[in-house]
C-alpha cells in the first residue's frame, strides 16, 4: 500500500500579487531605488550552492519509492546563514539599514528557505525575490514571529522559481532591536511540472475540479481544505475542524504519516510546515492562468495516533486573517456510523482542489484489508463515475477529509490503490474519526481528538460546520446549509434566497454584525443576537426559528416588511 505523499507541484510563472503568504504583500524596499544603495564598486555578497549529484538523487528517490517514503521535489542544502555571518549591510541616506544576501542554486527550478531561528522586531521587513524582480514574497514582519526574542522558533517561506534569488531585510532607523534571521537550509528544487494550457498540475485526467457541478453543494466545505508543504519539500492535504464551543480555533486535521517523525509528545513544533488555501480553478475546466492561493506558516501538533493515522494540529498563523479567504470549519461525526456516501475534497499531486464522489457506503475494515469488521479502525472507500470524471485520490491527497452526505467528516485519508491510470475501481482507506475520537481508548489527551474538539465536555457526537462571515456576503441561492453561522463585528450577511439550516445549527450575530433577510427565507435555525447586533427583515423576508426568538437588550431588530415565526 502506498502512502499519499507527492512532489510539491507548483509552476514556473508565479507572481506575488496572486500568491501571498500571511504578509503585507508589498514590493521589496529596494525596488524603489533608482540606483544601488552603495557605491557600484562594492560587490553584493553571494553564496552559491553546490551542484547536485542527480545520479545519486535519482537513486535515492527510487529507494524512497520502494520503501513507501514520500518523494522529494527538492534537495536540502544545510547551511548556517544569518544577518551577521552572511550577506551585506547597507546604510541608506536617510539612516535606515538594508541587508541583502544573494543565493544561487545552479540549475534549480525553484528555491525556498527554512529558518531555525526567526524573530523580527516591529517595523522590520523581510522579502524574498528573484533577481529579475518578476517574483517576490513579503514583507514578513513581527506578525510572523512564532516565539519571542528569548524563546526563538523557526519559520518557512514559499517558493521563488528559478536559480537566483535575493533575501532582503529592511530595518528603519527608529527600530532599535536587531532581527534574528537564521537560515537552516536552502531547498534546491530539481523537479517541477511546467504549466501546460488547461493543466496546472499533474493530477490524473480522471480528477474533477471542486468547482464542477459535483462541487456545487460543497462550496462552503471546500474552504476548510488546504494542501500542506511539509518541511519545505513534501506534500499532504488536510482540513480545518469545528469545535463544540464554536471558538474558531484553527484546529486542522491531517494524517499521522504526514507528520513523519514529529509527535505531539516528543517533537510537536511544525515550524517548517506551510498551508495553502483557496488553490482552485475558478470553473470546471482549468484556465490557462494559474489561480491565486494564500498561505500560512507553522503549526503545533496537539494530538496524533498511528492506529487510525490521524494528526490534529493547531495552526500558528490563523487563516482567518488572510485577505480574500472565507473561513469555514468542518462538522464531524464520532458515532462510528458511516452515513450515506459523500465525497472527499483534496489536492492530488499538489494540483488545484479536486472532489471525488464516494460510490458506496464506506465499509469498516482494517487498513489494506477488504474483510468487513465493525471494530476495525479504517473506512474502505470506492469511488464513483460522475458527470465530469471519475475522481480517485493520488499522492498529496493524504490527510484529506472523508465526508458523509450530511457534510460530516468521518475520517482522513491514510492510503490505498486508487488512481486514474487503471485503478479507478481500486479502494482507498481512511482512518476512522470515531476511533481517533478516543484514541483507541488511549488516556492521553495527546493521542485523542475529543479533548480538543469537545473541550467543554458537551458530549455531542455530531457537530455541524461553522461558517464565519467577517465581511459583506449575500446568499441568493436556494440551499441547505449544514453549518452554524457566525457574523463577525465587521460582517454583514444578506439572505435573498431560501436557506434551510440543517441539524442543530444557529446564526450568531456579534456586536456590530448585521443579519438582513431581504425577501428571502431563513428556516430551521436559532437566531442568537449579541448586544449591539442588528437584525433587519425587509421585502417580505421570513425567519422560521427552531426554538423561538428573543432579542437581548442592546440589539437592534427592524421588521419593516416580513415576519419571525
Amino acid at each position: 500500500m502506498k502512502n499519499r505523499f507527492s512532489i510539491f507541484l507548483l509552476f514556473v510563472l508565479v507572481y506575488a500579487d496572486i500568491h501571498a503568504q500571511l504578509s503585507t504583500n508589498e514590493k521589496p524596499v529596494s525596488f524603489s531605488f533608482k540606483s544601488k544603495p552603495v557605491e557600484t564598486s562594492r560587490l553584493l555578497a553571494k553564496v552559491v550552492m553546490p551542484d547536485l549529484d542527480m545520479a545519486k538523487i535519482e537513486k535515492e528517490d527510487k529507494e524512497d519509492e520502494e520503501m513507501d517514503m514520500p518523494p522529494r521535489f527538492g534537495f536540502t542544502h544545510f547551511v548556517d546563514y544569518d544577518l551577521k555571518n552572511s550577506g551585506v549591510w547597507y546604510r541608506l541616506p536617510n539612516g535606515d539599514k538594508l541587508w541583502q544576501l544573494n543565493v544561487i542554486c545552479p540549475g534549480a527550478l525553484s528555491i525556498n528557505f527554512c529558518y531555525d531561528k526567526f524573530w523580527i522586531p516591529q517595523g522590520g521587513k523581510l522579502f524574498i525575490y528573484s533577481t529579475d524582480k518578476k517574483q517576490y514574497i513579503g514583507a514578513f514582519t513581527s506578525k510572523n514571529n512564532k516565539g519571542d526574542r528569548e524563546n526563538l522558533r523557526g519559520f518557512a517561506t514559499g517558493l521563488i522559481y528559478g536559480s537566483d534569488v535575493m533575501l532582503e531585510y529592511y530595518q528603519p532607523k527608529e527600530v532599535a532591536e536587531d532581527a534574528i534571521i537564521s537560515i537552516d537550509y536552502v531547498v534546491h528544487g530539481y523537479k517541477y511540472i511546467p504549466i501546460e494550457y488547461k493543466s496546472y498540475g499533474n493530477a490524473g485526467a480522471c480528477m474533477v475540479n471542486i468547482n464542477c457541478e459535483e462541487g456545487e453543494k460543497w462550496q462552503n466545505d471546500k474552504n476548510a481544505v488546504a494542501k500542506i508543504l511539509i518541511d519545505g519539500h513534501r506534500l499532504c492535504s488536510g482540513s480545518l475542524l469545528n469545535s463544540s464551543d464554536l471558538s474558531q480555533k484553527p484546529y486542522f486535521l491531517t494524517a499521522d504519516h504526514c507528520i513523519g517523525e514529529y509527535d505531539a509528545v516528543t517533537f510537536p513544533n511544525l515550524d517548517y510546515y506551510t498551508f495553502f488555501w483557496n488553490y482552485e480553478a475558478p470553473g470546471c475546466i482549468n484556465d490557462s492562468i494559474e489561480p491565486s492561493y494564500y498561505s500560512t506558516s507553522g503549526a503545533t501538533i496537539l494530538a496524533n495516533n498511528s492506529f487510525s493515522d490521524f494528526a490534529l494540529l493547531r495552526l500558528i498563523e490563523d487563516p482567518q486573517y488572510l485577505s480574500n479567504y472565507i473561513p469555514f470549519y468542518l462538522g464531524w461525526d464520532c458515532t462510528g456510523l458511516s452515513g450515506d456516501p459523500g465525497v472527499c475534497i483534496h489536492h492530488p499531486r499538489g494540483d488545484v482542489k479536486k472532489i471525488s464522489t464516494v460510490a458506496y457506503q464506506p465499509i469498516s475494515t482494517f487498513y489494506g484489508i477488504n474483510t468487513e469488521n465493525i471494530n476495525a479502525n479504517h473506512w474502505k472507500v470506492m469511488w464513483a463515475s460522475t458527470l465530469n470524471g471519475h475522481g480517485t485520490t493520488e499522492g498529496g491527497s493524504s490527510g484529506s477529509p472523508l465526508f458523509t452526505s450530511e457534510h460530516k467528516v468521518i475520517g482522513q485519508l491514510h492510503g490505498g490503490a486508487s488512481n486514474c491510470e487503471g485503478g479507478i475501481w481500486d479502494p482507498d482507506w481512511y482512518g476512522k474519526f470515531n476511533v481517533s475520537w478516543n484514541g483507541n481508548n488511549n488516556d492521553s489527551i495527546q493521542r485523542r481528538l475529543n479533548c480538543w474538539l469537545d473541550s467543554i465536555n458537551s458530549g455531542v457526537q455530531t457537530m455541524e460546520g461553522l461558517l464565519v462571515v467577517p465581511e459583506s456576503r449575500t446568499m441568493t441561492m436556494n440551499d441547505s446549509l449544514y453549518c452554524n453561522i457566525i457574523i463577525k463585528s465587521t460582517g454583514r450577511l444578506t439572505i435573498r434566497g431560501n436557506i434551510e439550516l440543517k441539524g442543530n445549527s444557529s446564526v450568531i450575530v456579534e456586536a456590530g454584525g448585521k443579519l438582513i433577510i431581504n425577501g428571502g427565507t431563513l428556516s430551521n435555525g436559532d437566531i442568537i443576537l449579541k448586544s449591539g447586533a442588528t437584525l433587519r427583515i425587509i421585502n417580505g423576508g421570513i425567519i422560521e426559528t427552531r426554538n423561538g426568538f428573543e432579542a437581548p437588550i442592546g440589539a437592534l431588530v427592524e421588521i419593516l416588511n416580513g415576519q419571525i415565526l
